[in-house]
């Protein structure tokens, strides 16, 4: 299987998983228990708080079938939501999530309520034990303070010689390079997937921002589909998906003096940027992924072959392929119609080639025959895809040919 579609079907299984619960799919979202972080920086709980939204869930713990309530935690808060909707209706079918009884739910809340507390009390005691240590941080550094202003006013002098001279480099660095592209010598390891980048002398990496120690950079990828169907039939804007890399700033690059001069000659530059994150990266890369899918559907809306192959060791035909679903119906079995030719185009042999799923939608189905009854004539060299025939579960069926074979 080709990694292109892996990409595919774990970002769109992200995409199917997330949940935000608000007016729209819901018409209760209580807080049973709720932490806020007040003025001086200590948590103040709450309980039986009416809330507009419920987001950032970490846990579905428990659904009331007979009352339509899900219960949830997030970082901060535990909730109970009354659905409405195709929401209500998700969830009930959702066998992940523990349909209990309330004697058990009471127990859960209780549970998950306590945790809250013991977690957030702790943070609330090393907010007054910070308090407390800043009190004699202040004094002693008043003291450090009165010492450090008589140290500059003796440098005074000789640190202005030093930041004219200091400038007048940055400012010749600068009209000779551009921010955005950062000199690296050590390889970078993407924490967003397994990019690897390999650092030299003189490399360079596209950066579009850069927060504390990590730095993106966006990568134009190819795309699923054949240039000419994309031109040909003017489908898609582009056949490209593009993929945001976050890349953690290795030690040794922090302390290289290119990578370091950069980073101050251009700081205006860098800060000036809209700071990202690697859940903002991974929503931009699900959003990226998301909107190719859907050009992709357009011109393959029931699927398309994302690898196949045949051989014909001692003239005997062998077949592998694999095809990933677009359709929401799921496909119960797969015709292949196919036709080998010669280096001149004469047929030379022909046959088809059944496969069987279940495969459901946004889901690939890998099919291999290591022998069948079909032989050809040893100067077969190309296979040609005639027809492809899509049955599905529900006893429908599509048929293919064409320019609507996909492989």
């Amino acid at each position: 299987m080709k990694r292109m579609s892996l990409i595919i079907l774990v970002a769109l299984s992200a995409l199917l998983s997330s949940a935000q619960y608000n007016t729209y799919n819901s018409t209760a979202r209580t807080a049973i228990v709720l932490y806020k972080l007040d003025a001086q920086g200590f948590y103040q709980r709450s309980s039986n708080v009416a809330v507009d939204n419920v987001d950032n869930v970490v846990n579905h713990y428990a659904y009331d079938k007979k009352n339509k309530k899900l219960y949830v935690t997030t970082k901060c808060g535990n909730y109970v939501i009354t659905l409405s909707g195709e929401m209500e209706k998700a969830v009930k079918k959702n066998k992940s999530i523990p349909q209990l009884k309330q004697e058990q739910i009471q127990e859960l809340i209780a549970q998950h309520s306590s945790e809250l507390d013991r977690t957030y009390a702790h943070l609330n005691e090393y907010r007054e034990n910070q308090i407390n240590d800043s009190i004699a941080q202040v004094r002693e550094r008043e003291k450090r303070a009165a010492l450090e202003r008589e140290r500059q006013a003796r440098e005074k002098a000789r640190q202005d010689s030093i930041v004219q001279a200091q400038a007048a480099a940055r400012a010749a660095y600068r009209a000779q390079h551009e921010w955005y592209m950062f000199p690296i010598d050590q390889s970078l390891n993407c924490s967003l997937c397994d990019k690897h980048v390999s650092g030299y002398s003189n490399d360079s990496i596209f950066v579009i921002s850069m927060v504390a120690d990590t730095i993106y950079s966006i990568e134009r990828k190819a795309g699923l589909l054949d240039d000419d169907l994309v031109h040909d039939n003017g489908i898609m804007q582009e056949n490209v998906i593009w993929e945001i890399h976050a890349y953690p700033v290795p030690s040794a690059l922090k302390e290289s003096q290119r990578f370091k001069y950069h980073v101050e000659a251009f700081s205006d530059s860098i800060s000036a940027q809209k700071p990202l994150t690697s859940e903002t990266a991974r929503e931009m890369n699900s959003y990226y992924l998301s909107r190719y899918v859907e050009q992709v559907k357009k011109a393959a809306p029931s699927g398309l072959f994302v690898d196949w192959g045949w051989d014909a060791d001692y003239s005997m035909v062998t077949f592998e392929m694999e095809f990933l679903n677009l359709d929401k119906r799921t496909i119960k079995y797969l015709d292949v119609y196919w036709n080998l030719y010669n280096d001149v185009d004469d047929l030379r042999g022909s046959g088809h080639f059944k496969g069987t799923g279940p495969v459901e939608q946004y889901q690939t189905g890998s099919w291999e025959w290591d022998s069948s009854m079909y032989f050809v004539a040893g100067d077969a060299s190309w296979m040609k895809f005639t027809k492809v025939i899509i049955t599905y579960m529900n006893g429908q069926k599509q048929v293919l040919t064409g320019q609507k074979i996909i492989y």
